[in-house]
């Protein structure tokens, strides 16, 4: 049998190239112009660990620096091909700062999210990146005490002065309402789910400034909310109600709402956009299913991960002295599509 390739490590590296091995570590972690080694000689060391089965001894670093190079997510649901976006992304920036993550889906459910989040304690991950089900904050304050670094990310916590990186649902919202009545819609109905995140009620009342600020009057019936618990099975009966109540367009709040509604839209024999335009959140790959391609919100995930990264690992390093709260709000895009072009 075939022997595997013997594990080099920083000494092997350092004998072959007739350097010493606190030279190579210097240039693995970072530190060559710092300790003023020559660009000339960190390529070679690069050059080489690249050209050999290198591996880092991540048990005995962490014995040594006190920390495990490890990060705990959480996300609301892995299913939603949104929050599995999101790990992906997470996990693609911290392998590029030398991290491994452990990911849990606490789906939304708050007991869960406490369990996984002592589970991470146990694990002595070095930081946490977080999207908490609602009614979180008094974990999330103890958690504060703890020391242990974390982000919160896509939600909103008034009473909480933590890290975290969001999109302004408002405005997003207001955005698109105001898209559709300059496109001639005299009738926007808004479909959304009735929980206590902020980020949703942001959503509402983004979509009633938009109509109060176009002279126009806030319809009830036009104004959909649904319980969380239960969405699945009243996407139906609300895209019935709001067409009842001659609606010619609707923004759905989330990608599973839209996925559903659009499909519902398709049943009651309605065409998009001739009949109903539609704008939903979270661009999808499910939209593909629909007839019409589907004009969506586009968060910006690649950007909200690699912040939400940055400012985990400045909290983990803690290379400043006297880190400061950031709380980063980016703006959303509209990927424009035929449902409302």
């Amino acid at each position: 049998m075939a022997k595997g390739k013997k594990k080099v490590t920083s000494k092997d590296i350092a004998m072959e190239l007739g350097i010493s091995r606190s030279v190579v570590s210097f240039v693995l972690n970072g530190k060559n112009k710092e300790m003023r080694i020559s660009d000339k000689l960190t390529k070679k060391v690069l050059d080489l660990v690249e050209t050999r089965n290198y591996q880092a001894n991540h048990i005995a670093k962490s014995l040594k620096t006190g920390k495990t190079h490890t990060i705990g997510l959480i996300v609301a649901d892995i299913a939603n091909p949104f929050f599995a976006k999101i790990a992906s992304e997470i996990e693609k920036e911290v392998r590029k700062k030398g991290y491994s993550v452990f990911f849990c889906s606490s789906n939304e459910n708050k007991k869960n999210f406490n369990f996984q989040l002592e589970n991470f304690k146990n694990r002595q991950v070095d930081g946490l990146i977080l999207i908490p089900p609602i009614n979180s904050d008094k974990i999330l304050t103890v958690l504060g005490s703890q020391n242990i670094p974390f982000v919160i990310m896509d939600r909103v916590f008034e009473n909480l002065s933590a890290n975290s990186v969001n999109i302004n649902n408002h405005k997003a919202a207001y955005d698109a309402t105001t898209r559709l009545i300059n496109n001639g819609r005299k009738k926007v109905a808004l479909i959304n789910v009735n929980n206590e995140l902020i980020t949703m009620s942001d959503r509402t009342n983004g979509y009633i400034d938009a109509i109060a600020d176009n002279g126009m009057e806030v319809n009830p019936y036009l104004l959909q909310q649904l319980k969380y618990s239960n969405v699945a099975a009243h996407v139906n009966e609300a895209v019935n109600e709001v067409i009842l109540n001659n609606a010619d367009a609707i923004i759905f709040t989330t990608n599973k709402l839209g996925v559903q509604g659009v499909q519902a839209i398709s049943n009651m024999g309605k065409r998009i956009p001739e009949d109903i335009a539609v704008i939903s959140f979270d661009d999808t790959t499910a939209y593909a299913v629909a007839k019409t391609s589907i004009t969506a919100i586009k968060q910006p995930l690649e950007q909200m991960c690699k912040e939400a990264v940055r400012i985990l690992m400045k909290s983990i390093d803690k290379s400043e002295d006297n880190i400061d709260t950031e709380q980063i709000i980016l703006d959303a895009s509209f990927i424009v599509r035929e449902s409302c072009p």
